[in-house]
């Protein structure tokens, strides 16, 4: 990673508050985006997986509003100490108010698309399996580790040992923390 890149992150991180709470983000329309396909009982069971479905990254100049679901039509189960974090999320608390994302997940895939970016990563802990794409709001190339632990979805940059982004449940609220921040989300019913 360039100082220029690091710079640009550690900008983009910093007025991401001021930004979100100039321009709040839309919660997507229709359905499919807020209901969550049923998972299989088992990995046998399990008629597409995680890993027959291409990754998606974020198209050149980002997403333009909410793009279908990339995880539609799989069933294969959560793997083991993931938690389920799958809906649309609105964040009402924290320094990042008015921030959406939309959680999908299956085995120990994850994507969450928010902001104009599709990060796809598979929860592995490799970077080859992370995210490789690009930062939400300064569009700097980007490669995290994903693992879960402790029922938690931590993010590691560059494969290091401090995590930047984490996700986990608190009753019925996400708890959202990347970088400095940290905010809570509660999960969006879809609009009638």
């Amino acid at each position: 990673m360039t100082l220029t890149t690091v710079l640009k992150t550690i900008f983009t991180m910093l007025t991401a508050p001021v930004r979100i709470r100039r321009h709040p983000d839309n919660p997507p329309s229709g359905r499919v985006h807020y209901t969550p396909g049923p998972l299989a009982p088992s990995l046998d069971q399990a008629t597409t997986k995680a890993r027959d479905i291409p990754v998606a990254k974020t198209p050149s100049g980002g997403t333009d509003g909410w793009p279908d679901p990339v995880l539609a039509g799989c069933d294969e189960p959560l793997v083991d100490g993931a938690p389920d974090l799958r809906g649309v999320w609105l964040t009402y608390k924290g320094p990042l108010k008015g921030h959406i994302e939309r959680v999908e997940q299956a085995g120990d895939r994850v994507v969450i698309t928010a902001g104009g970016v599709i990060h796809d990563m598979f929860a592995d802990g490799t970077l080859e399996g992370g995210v490789n794409d690009v930062a939400e709001g300064s569009g700097a190339p980007i490669s995290v580790a994903a693992r879960f632990e402790d029922g938690r979805l931590n993010l590691y940059p560059g494969d290091k040992r401090v995590v930047a982004v984490t996700r986990y449940l608190d009753g019925d609220d996400m708890v959202w923390r990347w970088g400095p921040w940290k905010n809570r989300l509660r999960r969006l019913d879809a609009p009638n």
